[in-house]
């Protein structure tokens, strides 16, 4: 894997229990929080870092293939993603140790560190004139 894209994953994966951590504790202020969320939280986390490596590889693989080609590579990988996403979805559901609200929000949790990591970036990155 290509060293920035190799970074990026990295930095990303170091901030999704960062974002758990944070996101425990606001389900302990609002009395929401219970097991099966804790569970569920670290599950979705860990399917979204997993989705979040695959696409990396897969974007890394399509750069270097034909148009058609790379399309075609990358609509099936999607696809693959989201079927996994679906499955984590669907596990969260039918188990009783898994919270449904819990796996989403691990789920989600590479947007919102990507996001976070993009605003402080922007925020302390000087403006060129």
């Amino acid at each position: 894997m290509d060293v920035k894209v190799s970074k990026e994953v990295k930095a990303v994966t170091l901030g999704v229990p960062i974002f758990d951590i944070v996101a425990v504790i606001v389900l302990m202020l609002i009395s929401k929080f219970s097991m099966p969320m804790l569970v569920g939280i670290i599950f979705g986390s860990v399917i979204a870092v997993l989705n979040f490596r695959l696409l990396a590889l897969t974007l890394e693989k399509a750069v270097n293939l034909p148009p058609g080609k790379a399309q075609a590579y990358t609509g099936v990988r999607y696809m693959i993603r989201l079927t996994i996403t679906a499955a984590a979805l669907i596990v969260s559901v039918k188990n009783p140790n898994l919270h449904i609200i819990g796996t989403a929000i691990g789920l989600i949790s590479t947007q919102v560190v990507i996001f976070i990591k993009t605003l402080i970036a922007s925020k302390f990155k000087r403006k060129e004139v």
